[in-house]
Order: structure tokens, then C-alpha cells, then sequence
């Protein structure tokens, strides 16, 4: 039996400035560095419902008209875990951004300097399904001691 985790995370783009939201995740030891806003799906709640309310936790933004930017799916061949991760992508947001959070501070960046900040584990492989169009999901098989390479489709 395949256990799932549901989790997503959202790219805000502000395209007059050519900047997008970021959060330092300095006091999440599992996941550090440089990310976008996300996180897990709860029971009895959809993929975009999800991203909206942890947008909203983790930046203080509302957003609205989220695009579907690819999935990465991660597969566990020892414990038979299985992690999606739904991507998305939105230029509709609103209100107050929050400096920081329990997880870091939260802050808009240059897309040209993205690649080349303190990114999380695994983020510059994410990039590649935000910004390439004619890619829909990164593939990869994990266990304790190897984090497999990706597969792009």
C-alpha cells in the first residue's frame, strides 16, 4: 500500500518588477533555504484551497487565479512513500506582505538572482517547471540514503 502526502507550494510573480516572493526557511532544519510559499494539504480540503491558505499563513497575501506550473512527484522505494507536490503560479495577489514567520523571513526578490540565492534542497529543480512551459513533472525515487535525480516530463 502507497502512503501519499499532498503538498503544494506558489510562485507570485510581480511582472511590472520582474520579482517574485520568497521565504528563507532558516528555522526548518528538514527544508532550508530558499523557497517558495507552500505546504501540506489537509483532510477535506482541495490542492487550490490549500495553496491559498498557506500563501496566506506564510505571506500575509491573498491570491487569486492560480496557474497550474507542474507537479513533482517523489517516490520512496524502501518505505513506499509517495510525495506530490502540486506547483503553481499567480500574478493576482493582494494585501499586507508579512516580514517573517516561525519558518523565516518572507521577502520579494529579482527572478534574474533566483537561481543563484541559498536555495533549498531540491529548488533549483523545481525552477525548472516555473519558468519552462513545456514541462509538467519532475519524477524522482528517494529512500534514506540516496535522493534520486529527476526526471522531467
Amino acid at each position: 500500500m502507497v502512503e501519499a502526502k499532498l503538498m503544494n507550494m506558489c510562485m507570485i510573480i510581480d511582472k511590472e518588477n520582474n520579482k517574485v516572493v520568497v521565504q528563507d526557511k532558516v528555522n526548518k532544519p528538514e527544508w532550508r533555504g530558499i523557497t517558495f510559499p507552500g505546504g501540506k494539504v489537509q483532510n477535506a480540503e482541495s490542492i487550490i484551497e490549500s495553496t491559498v491558505r498557506e500563501v496566506k499563513e506564510e505571506t500575509g497575501l491573498d491570491v487569486k487565479n492560480l496557474e497550474f506550473s507542474g507537479l513533482i512527484d517523489w517516490y520512496n522505494d524502501i518505505t513506499h512513500e509517495r510525495w506530490f507536490i502540486f506547483l503553481f503560479k499567480t500574478y493576482t495577489y493582494s494585501g499586507e506582505m508579512i516580514d517573517e514567520t516561525h519558518e523565516g523571513k518572507v521577502f520579494w526578490t529579482e527572478i534574474e538572482i533566483l537561481e543563484n540565492m541559498n536555495l533549498a534542497s531540491g529548488m533549483k529543480n523545481y525552477l525548472k517547471l516555473f519558468f519552462n512551459d513545456n514541462l509538467n513533472e519532475a519524477y524522482a525515487v528517494w529512500n534514506d540514503k540516496n535522493w534520486g535525480k529527476f526526471r522531467f516530463m
